[in-house]
């Protein structure tokens, strides 16, 4: 139990340094003996370690070379703890448009499904995920919080169990990016909250009547401004942001 929790340990202060890119794309890692002695660990703590960020996709064996670091395109990027470490080290503008970039593929289809395929227990969901995100504080933490639950009711109401799963793992990415433009949104416009909520009233209303291209429209709308307040929030700065107590 004792090396399991180790090897766990290690994977996570090893994966932190790839993905910060301390440990670079096409880098030989020390070999076995070298690294245990680094980092104070036993052989079989650190193979255990190599063995978990190889199924990651971070590293790879290669005959008379040695451990390898991958390139990131090999990474798996749905992997929670990848997400996670992504989000803790090395948070940038390029991760987050990325992360909107999904969400401008999935959800203005997700909303016209929910549109078409919502029930009437679904659209009370939505009414309820949106009163909520009325009465949230300017917190910026109870906002995004309750801006991401009004997408996943919304998201929820489409019924494709795959889409809503996908978009449900980037919940911390989701969940961070708010936090990082809502300030933005708030030092820009004199009444933030209210524009914000006329976006997301359009939405729910388009998706309550079952207008498939309203919804559609308004969704891709609404993320558009997302991606602009994304690179608002990151002029002068090529990083958005790497304090992780903030992320729930």
């Amino acid at each position: 139990m004792r090396n399991l929790k180790l090897s766990g340990q290690l994977v996570q202060e090893l994966g932190r340094e790839i993905i910060s890119g301390e440990l670079e794309s096409g880098q030989v890692l020390p070999s076995v003996e070298a690294l245990s002695e680094m980092k104070g660990v036993s052989r079989t703590v650190t193979r255990e370690a190599l063995k978990g960020l190889s199924t990651l996709g971070l590293i790879a064996s290669q005959p008379k070379v040695g451990t390898v670091v991958r390139d990131r395109s090999d990474w798996q990027w749905w992997n929670t703890d990848v997400l996670r470490w992504s989000i803790d080290t090395s948070l940038n503008q390029r991760f987050l448009l990325q992360v909107v970039e999904i969400r401008l593929v999935i959800e203005p289809a997700a909303v016209a499904m929910a549109a078409k395929n919502a029930t009437d227990e679904d659209r009370n969901e939505i009414r309820l995920a949106f009163a909520k995100l009325q009465q949230s504080t300017d917190n910026e933490s109870d906002w995004a919080t309750a801006d991401y639950d009004f997408h996943d009711s919304i998201i929820a109401a489409a019924h494709n169990e795959l889409m809503l799963n996908l978009i449900r793992l980037l919940r911390d990415a989701l969940l961070y990016s708010r936090r990082k433009t809502i300030p933005v949104l708030k030092a820009r416009e004199e009444q933030p909250r209210a524009n914000a909520l006329t976006q997301h009233k359009a939405v729910m209303d388009a998706v309550c009547k079952g207008d498939e291209a309203g919804a559609k429209r308004t969704m891709t709308e609404l993320l558009q401004s997302v991606t602009a307040l994304i690179e608002e929030s990151n002029e002068g700065s090529a990083d958005v942001g790497k304090d992780s107590s903030e992320i729930s």
